[in-house]
């Protein structure tokens, strides 16, 4: 009878065995293989400077279409010099955008306008010229803006033909003036409706400039599309202390840029900034004591505890001829 038990016993072992195995079997063997695991692929980053340099501040194309809204010379400069124009310039990276002043000149055949930036201390920089000329009696003009050689680089030119009936300032340049348009605005002494404001982002730049050259066709040329009838008389007003990084500076720039480096400008001046923020020299560490043994060789050894300096006498009392002790 316990033969037959023990028999029995081994076999449902054998067999609950059999049936764990095989059931752990065909779960692993149902269970879907691990697929391999790519990383996605990077996207292109898109990098947007954030900081004016020359040529950034000053769409030349803009200042082009600039000159459909405006109805003459004096309310161009005021469109220049207001928050949200196409005026984004920072030369002397003071933190605030540069007045531009406008200056009529020449004469003949073309209207002549020169574009000067006030920086602070009173210097000016020529960053732009717009000429315009008028074919007889055709309802065209054309409208031509150079960028100064200092901040745009060499023979750096822009045209577009406006209609003259669409283009208020073209009118009003083209028609017969007893005057030129000189701006009586400098540095310290802007107009009333003025007041500083500072650069934006390039992104944010490029959105506003968008308004004004959409409809605007405007052509890039490397030799000019109109001859002026005279120089320009700020041509060479150039502000030694122009701190962005010059396309073509001139003598007195470079040296001021090699001069002044990378400093930052404060209101004490270009590269002095508050006192705290000097470097002073660190204070001087005191002279460590040497290490090693003496040049003998030999360090002497310590006195042993026991050999005490012998204590010194008590003071002897000292009496005078009158008994009193000193």
């Amino acid at each position: 009878m316990t033969s037959h038990v023990g028999f029995w016993t081994r076999s449902l072992a054998l067999g609950l065995a059999v049936l764990l195995t095989g059931g752990c079997f065909a779960c692993s063997s149902s269970r879907p293989a691990p697929q391999p695991v790519t990383a996605p692929t990077a996207k292109p980053s898109t990098v947007t400077a954030t900081s004016n340099v020359p040529g950034q501040g000053l769409d030349l194309q803009a200042l082009i279409g600039l000159t459909k809204q405006a109805k003459d010379a004096e309310s161009l400069e005021r469109l220049l010099n207001q928050p949200g124009s196409i005026n984004n310039l920072d030369l002397d990276e003071d933190g605030q955008v540069d007045y531009i002043r406008v200056q009529e000149y020449g004469g003949g055949n073309t209207k002549n306008f020169s574009f000067v930036a006030l920086l602070k201390d009173g210097q000016e920089q020529e960053v732009a010229n717009l000429v315009i000329e008028q074919t007889p009696g055709q309802p065209e003009a054309t409208v031509q803006v150079q960028g100064h050689p200092a901040v745009y680089g060499p023979n750096v030119y822009y045209s577009a033909a406006l209609p003259i009936a669409t283009a208020l300032f073209l009118a009003w340049a083209l028609a017969p003036r007893p005057a030129f348009y000189v701006s009586p605005y400098g540095f310290g002494a802007f107009p009333a409706y003025y007041r500083p404001y500072a650069p934006v982002p390039v992104a944010t730049y490029r959105t506003t400039v968008t308004n004004y050259t959409r409809n605007v066709p405007v052509q890039r040329r490397t030799q000019p599309a109109v001859r002026a009838a005279a120089p320009s008389p700020n041509a060479a007003k150039v502000a030694p202390s122009f701190r962005q990084p010059l396309t073509q500076p001139g003598q007195t720039q470079r040296q001021f840029q090699q001069r002044d480096g990378n400093r930052p400008a404060a209101s004490g001046g270009f590269g002095q900034g508050p006192a705290s923020q000097r470097a002073t020299p660190p204070p001087s560490a005191p002279a460590a004591r040497p290490m090693g043994p003496p040049p003998g060789g030999v360090r002497p050894a310590a006195p042993p505890p026991s050999a005490a300096r012998p204590a010194s006498p008590p003071p002897s009392r000292n009496f005078n001829t009158r008994g009193r002790r000193n």
